[in-house]
């Protein structure tokens, strides 16, 4: 490689750098010509525009030399002056072994960095056609197809990938010339995982068999990308019709093509909880959203949230409700706390409850339990559970109620969004 070619990748990865708007860079390295390559690039950037780099090496414990990966990322980062964090992972799942892994490697590093950091990974243009072909095989819609981004988020965390837009066979001339010192990561030869078989065993022969393969799948990935926008614009566009209060309005998706139902879920989803549903996902919620059942029909995500069906509605919840608090008395002389609920007296004052409460304390706190009932009129009770349902108002919502009650009389059922006074205090 020539002096001019180089020139041009360190401008390229320069530009890369400058995207993200930060002076703090953690550059992710494996050990392998990619990520050293790339810290050597960044190292020399960093003298030029004052960055402040650090590096990261997660050692899988997983490859049979994964300690000598290890060793190697220690020298590079003692030639080159950088602070080095080590992570260390243990695998203990037989399935999906390479997406366990991702996901536990983006845990860690994001764990390790600085609130004022972007992250920096080597991925490349190859790596980015093995991306492809992996979540083509797997279903994946335009989203996933439109697959890495030079600049993108997870979890709030900038990325960066500035070697994108070169080969891989770019960044080995360079590294043989620069004579970097590297190791090869020794489960990069088992094709049993999806990754290797796809690199090792597929790419080659489509590479042999049309000679313009790459500038093809650079077309194809630009073409997804050009579609999930295209979808996405439109999601935006009908966003606020179809979703209240993050509550997905069943009926009134179903009043647009059926074409548009799936992929606004998964827009839905990503907006609202930055959560990428899956093929599987996806078609149990759609067996959901087709349905008839609106008795509370659940599906469980990965990331341990519920979409819930309830009234031609679609909720996201978080399972974790304290039903189970034992009762608490209250002077009412200071704002209390029961759970994760707060009751404040500004707050009574404001319902003008707050002086007949008074002459009834000590008032005692409980949660729901189904078998209370309410006096809303001059003459009968009421079951709770009845007021509940006439107001719309979801299971899960109804245990998050915190109820006051003076001599076992119902005085007040509070809730995040409705509350119901006893005419015993009017």
């Amino acid at each position: 490689m020539d002096n001019l070619n180089l020139i041009k990748v360190k401008k390229k990865v320069y530009q890369s750098l400058k995207k993200t708007g930060c002076n703090n860079f953690l550059l992710a390295i494996s050990g392998g010509s990619d990520s050293l390559f790339l810290l050597k690039m960044v190292h020399e950037l960093s003298s030029e525009y004052n960055y402040y780099i650090r590096a990261i090496h997660v050692n899988h414990n997983f490859s049979p030399n994964s300690g000598d990966m290890e060793n190697y990322c220690v020298n590079a980062c003692k030639e080159y002056d950088v602070e080095l964090v080590i992570k260390n992972l243990n695998c203990n799942t037989k399935s999906n072994i390479e997406d366990h892994l991702r996901n536990q490697r983006y845990r860690e590093i994001f764990t390790a960095m600085n609130d004022n950091e972007a992250l920096i990974l080597g991925h490349h243009f190859d790596d980015q056609i093995e991306t492809f072909f992996y979540r083509l095989f797997r279903g994946s819609s335009p989203n996933g197809l439109s697959c890495m981004k030079e600049i993108s988020e997870r979890e709030s965390r900038k990325i960066c990938r500035p070697l994108l837009s070169f080969s891989k066979k770019t960044i080995e001339k360079y590294v043989k010339e620069k004579k970097i010192e590297f190791i090869h990561d020794l489960t990069n030869n088992d094709t049993s995982f999806d990754r290797n078989y796809i690199r090792k065993n597929i790419i080659p022969n489509v590479k042999a068999r049309w000679s313009g393969f790459s500038k093809v799948m650079k077309h194809n990935i630009m073409l997804q990308n050009s579609y999930k926008n295209i979808a996405n614009d439109y999601c935006k566009v009908i966003f606020d019709h179809v979703v209240s209060n993050k509550q997905v309005d069943i009926n009134l998706l179903k009043s647009y093509p059926k074409y548009l139902h799936g992929i606004f879920l998964r827009y839905f989803m990503s907006q609202t909880i930055n959560y990428e549903l899956s093929k599987n996902e996806l078609s149990s919620i759609l067996k959901l959203f087709y349905s008839d059942n609106n008795d509370y029909p659940k599906l469980i995500l990965k990331n341990n949230l519920s979409i819930i069906r309830y009234n031609n509605f679609f909720y996201i919840i978080e399972d974790k409700i304290k039903n189970n608090l034992s009762e608490q008395l209250w002077d009412l002389n200071e704002d209390i706390s029961f759970g994760d609920f707060r009751l404040t007296i500004n707050e009574l004052k404001d319902k003008g409850i707050y002086d007949c409460l008074c002459k009834k304390a000590p008032i005692i706190l409980r949660n729901v339990k189904g078998k209370e009932r309410m006096m809303l009129n001059k003459h009968n009770h009421q079951k709770l559970k009845k007021i509940f349902q006439a107001k719309n108002i979801p299971l899960w919502e109804r245990q998050r109620f915190i109820l006051l009650f003076s001599q076992n009389e119902l005085l007040v059922a509070c809730g995040a969004e409705h509350t119901f006074i006893s005419t015993v205090l009017r």
